[in-house]
C-alpha cells in the first residue's frame, strides 16, 4: 500500500477507472504487474466504461490520510464525454469535489469550452465556483467574469461580467467594437439565456448606454422566447411611435410573434405573425389590426373610427415528388392602410403570381412538373388599391389552368409540344361605362413542332408549325352568353448562319438571323375581348417569335418576316460584349396591334440591345427602339455600373416617346446609387429616383453605414415627393444598430 504523500509517474496512469477506484489504482501503479502493463497500450474505453475516468498527469500524489488525490503537471481528465485540463488538480474522496488550479479548461459534450484560473467542480465536472472565468458561447460569443457561482442545476451567477460577439485582439491593444459590462448576471444553461443587472453598453471601450436590465439568448441558441428589440421612431403621420414585439418559440416547428405599436398621433396597432413548418411544407400568417379613423399626411383624423386590418399569408406543401399545392393571401381594409402605417408585405412572392404595392393578389394553386410536362391550376382574386380599380377592371379568375407536354417523335425528329390553357373570368358590369363588361371563359388547345437542322457551311435551319383551336363563352349582356370558336394555324422557318473568328485575345461570333412565317386570317371577332395581351411590346427578346402576341386572345394574321444580326465578343480573360438589332415586316394590320406595342403598321421600328461586361470595374446594358424611318429614339432603357478605388456607381435611365404612353403617364425616369468607402468599416451611400417628366423626386436617400464582423450601424435620411390619395410627400430619419447575438435596434 502506498504511504501517504508518495507519488506515481505519468506513464502508469492511462487506463480508465471509476472515481471510487482511483485511489486503489494509484497504489497498484507501483506494483511490478502494473509496471509491466505500461509496455502495452490500454484498449479504448468500451460502452460499458462510460462511467469511468481517464486521468493523465505528470505526477500523482495519494494522500491517504486526507483522502485526496493530487495530480500535478499537464493534468487531463476525461469523463462521460467531458474533458478537464489544469496545471494542478485536487480530488477529495470524502466530498467528491474537484479543485482545479492554473490554466483550467473544461470542454463539455456539445463542444462549448470554459476557461478559468481556478475552479471548484463536482465529479461530473459541473462547475460550482470559478475565478477569472472565460467561456466561448456558440461560434462567436465570448464571456468573461471575475467570479462565478453555481446556483442549482444549470444556473450560474456571474460577477463583474463582460460579454461580446466581436473578435478579441490577442495582444489586447484594442478593445472589441462593442461589449456589455455588468456587475451581476445569471447564465441559465437550460434556457441558454444570459440576463444582466446594471448593464453598460460600451463601444470601442467607451460607455455609451446604461441598461438596468437586459436578457438575451446565448449565441448557441437558434431561437428562444422573449422580447425582441423594439422599433422606435417618428414621422409626420404617426408622430412618435414605439413598437414592442414578443417572440414565442412554441415548438421546434412553430413560433408566434406578437407586437404592439403605440403612436403619438393615432390609436395603437397590434400585429401577429405565426409560422409553422410541417413535414410536407410550411405556413406563414402575418396580420395587423387597429380601431381608428382615416388620417392624412399630417396625422389629421377624419371619418368613422372603425376596425381596420391587413392580412398576408402563404403556404406551400408537397403532395408527392411531382406535385405541390399552396396559397397566398393579400388583403387590406382600405386602399391607403398599408402606406398609412408603413406596413411591408405587398409585392412579395406568395405563389405563381406576384402582386404590387397598388394591387394585391390572393391565390390558391397546384403545380405539377415532370421531366417532359408541366401543369398548373390557379384560382386568383385581386384587390386594387387605386381609385380607378373597380370590380369590372379586376375580375376573379376561377380558374386559370395550363398544361405543357413535350414529346420527341421518332422518324420526323424535332420536338412536338402539346399545350392546353383555360381561363374563366368572373366580373360585374360597371354601369358607368358605355361598353358592357361581363364574365367570359376560354379553352385553348395547341400542337406545335420545331426541328433544328445544321447543313452546308454551318447554317442552322429550323422549320416550325403550329395548330390551335380556341373556344370562348362570352357574356354579351346581363346573363346572356354566346359561344365562339376559331381555328388557327401558322407555319414557317428560322434560318441563322453563325460565323466565328477565334483570336489570341478574344473570340468573335457574328450571326445573321431571319424568321419567316405565314398564319391564318379571320381570327378577329368583336365579341372576343383582349384580356391577356394588353401590355406587351415587340423588342429584342421576342423579335423572332412566330406569333408576336404573347398569349391567346390576340393572333397575328398573315405573313411576317423578322431579320436581325447578333454579335458577341468574349475575351480570354472573361470580359464580354454583345450587340443585337433587327426589325419585323408584316403583311397586314390587325386590331390589338398598335404603335404602343411596336406592331401598329406593316413595318416595325428597329429594336436593338447592347451589353458590355468588363469585370468588376465596369458594366453596361442598353435596350433601344428606333423609329423605322428617322431612327429617332422611341424608347431607351440604359443601365451602367462602375467602380474605381473607393467609389461605386449604379445608374439606370429610362425614357419613352410621349406618343407611346397614355396621357399623364410618366415617360422619363432616372435612378442612381453612389457608394463611397470612407474608412475602415465606414461607407456612405447616396440614392436618387427622379421622375424627369414631372420634375419630382420619387425617392432620395443618404446613408452612413458602419459594418464589421459583429456590428452594424446605419443612419439614413429618406424623402419622397409622391402623392397618392390622402398620403403625400414624406421624409424620415432612420437609425439602426445591429449587435450580433443581441439584435437590431432602431426605427424610422
Amino acid at each position: 500500500m502506498r504511504r501517504s504523500g508518495e507519488m506515481a509517474d505519468r506513464s502508469a496512469e492511462r487506463a480508465p477507472f471509476g472515481w471510487a477506484a482511483l485511489a486503489a489504482a494509484v497504489a497498484v501503479t507501483v506494483a511490478p504487474a502494473a509496471v509491466a502493463q505500461e509496455q502495452v497500450p490500454a484498449p479504448s474505453p468500451t460502452a460499458e466504461q462510460t462511467d469511468r475516468v481517464l486521468l493523465e498527469a505528470d505526477q500523482l500524489i495519494d494522500d491517504q490520510q486526507a483522502r485526496t488525490i493530487i495530480a500535478e503537471g499537464d493534468v487531463q481528465i476525461r469523463y462521460q464525454g467531458r474533458t478537464m485540463r489544469a496545471d494542478r488538480l485536487v480530488y477529495d474522496l470524502n466530498t467528491g469535489s474537484i479543485h482545479a488550479i492554473g490554466n483550467v479548461q473544461i470542454v463539455l459534450e456539445d463542444g462549448s469550452t470554459t476557461y478559468a484560473e481556478e475552479v471548484e467542480a463536482d465529479e461530473a465536472m459541473n462547475v460550482g465556483a470559478a475565478r477569472e472565468l472565460r467561456a466561448r458561447l456558440g461560434q462567436t460569443g465570448t464571456l468573461a467574469a471575475r467570479a462565478a457561482l453555481r446556483h442549482g442545476e444549470g444556473e450560474s451567477e456571474l460577477r463583474n461580467i463582460i460579454y461580446t460577439s466581436c473578435p478579441i485582439c490577442e495582444n489586447g491593444d484594442r478593445p472589441p467594437t462593442w461589449s456589455l459590462r455588468a456587475r451581476r448576471a445569471i447564465q441559465d444553461r437550460e434556457s441558454r439565456t444570459i440576463s444582466y443587472q446594471g448593464a453598460v453598453l460600451e463601444v470601442a471601450g467607451v460607455p455609451v448606454l446604461y441598461i438596468p436590465y437586459l436578457a438575451h439568448p446565448d449565441p448557441s441558441v437558434g431561437r428562444a422566447s422573449g422580447f425582441l428589440t423594439p422599433d422606435i421612431g417618428r414621422n409626420r403621420r404617426l408622430g412618435t411611435f414605439y413598437d414592442q414585439p414578443y417572440f414565442w418559440a412554441i415548438s421546434p416547428s412553430q413560433d408566434l410573434t406578437a407586437s404592439l405599436r403605440i403612436h403619438g398621433n393615432v390609436n395603437p396597432m397590434a400585429g401577429l405573425e405565426y409560422r409553422k413548418r410541417f413535414w410536407s411544407g410550411e405556413l406563414e400568417v402575418d396580420t395587423t389590426f387597429t380601431q381608428e379613423q382615416l388620417f392624412d399626411t399630417e396625422g389629421n383624423r377624419f371619418g368613422d373610427e372603425i376596425f381596420r386590418y391587413s392580412a398576408f399569408a402563404e403556404g406551400r406543401f408537397e403532395i408527392n415528388r411531382h406535385w405541390d399545392w399552396g396559397f397566398g393571401v393579400e388583403r387590406t381594409y382600405d386602399d391607403e392602410y398599408l402606406r398609412r402605417y408603413d406596413i411591408e408585405g405587398a409585392g412579395e412572392r406568395r405563389g405563381p403570381y406576384i402582386g404590387q404595392d397598388t394591387r394585391l393578389i390572393s391565390q390558391l394553386y397546384g403545380i405539377g412538373q415532370t421531366r417532359h410536362s408541366y401543369t398548373s391550376v390557379s384560382f386568383v382574386g385581386f384587390q386594387g388599391l387605386r381609385e380607378e380599380d373597380t370590380s369590372d377592371l379586376l375580375p376573379v379568375i376561377l380558374p386559370f389552368a395550363e398544361t405543357d407536354h413535350v414529346w420527341t417523335p421518332p422518324g420526323i425528329g424535332g420536338q412536338i409540344r402539346f399545350q392546353s390553357n383555360t381561363a374563366v373570368l368572373l366580373r360585374d358590369d360597371n354601369p358607368a361605362t358605355v361598353d358592357f363588361e361581363g364574365s367570359d371563359g376560354r379553352f385553348s388547345f395547341s400542337t406545335s413542332w420545331r426541328k433544328d437542322m445544321i447543313f452546308g457551311p454551318g447554317m442552322v435551319f429550323s422549320p416550325f408549325a403550329q395548330g390551335r383551336g380556341d373556344i370562348y363563352h362570352v357574356e354579351t349582356s346581363d346573363d346572356e352568353f354566346e359561344t365562339i370558336s376559331r381555328g388557327l394555324g401558322l407555319g414557317g422557318a428560322e434560318l441563322s448562319w453563325p460565323f466565328m473568328r477565334p483570336g489570341e485575345r478574344f473570340d468573335l461570333i457574328v450571326e445573321p438571323v431571319v424568321m419567316a412565317a405565314v398564319a391564318t386570317d379571320n381570327a378577329e371577332d368583336p365579341r372576343i375581348v383582349n384580356e391577356d395581351s394588353l401590355a406587351f411590346e415587340l423588342d429584342d427578346s421576342n423579335l423572332f417569335r412566330p406569333n408576336a402576341a404573347p398569349n391567346y386572345d390576340l393572333w397575328e394574321p398573315g405573313a411576317r418576316v423578322s431579320a436581325g444580326l447578333r454579335a458577341t465578343a468574349r475575351a480570354r480573360t472573361g470580359e464580354s460584349a454583345s450587340l443585337m438589332f433587327g426589325r419585323r415586316w408584316r403583311e397586314e394590320q390587325a386590331d390589338g396591334f398598335t404603335e404602343e406595342n411596336n406592331l401598329g403598321g406593316e413595318t416595325s421600328d428597329w429594336v436593338a440591345a447592347a451589353q458590355a461586361d468588363l469585370g468588376s470595374g465596369f458594366g453596361a446594358e442598353a435596350r433601344f427602339r428606333l423609329d423605322n424611318e428617322t431612327l429617332e429614339v422611341q424608347r431607351i432603357d440604359l443601365g451602367v455600373r462602375a467602380s474605381a478605388g473607393r467609389f461605386t456607381v449604379n445608374t439606370r435611365y429610362f425614357a419613352v416617346d410621349e406618343s407611346l404612353t397614355p396621357p399623364g403617364d410618366p415617360n422619363e425616369e432616372l435612378s442612381a446609387n453612389v457608394g463611397v468607402e470612407l474608412a475602415r468599416g465606414w461607407r456612405a451611400q447616396f440614392g436618387l429616383t427622379r421622375d424627369l417628366d414631372s420634375d419630382i423626386n420619387l425617392r432620395q436617400d443618404i446613408r452612413a453605414i458602419y459594418e464589421d464582423d459583429c456590428t452594424f450601424l446605419e443612419i439614413a435620411y429618406t424623402r419622397s415627393e409622391t402623392q397618392r390619395g390622402t398620403i403625400g410627400p414624406d421624409e424620415g430619419l432612420q437609425i439602426r444598430i445591429g449587435l450580433r447575438s443581441l439584435g437590431v435596434f432602431g426605427g424610422s
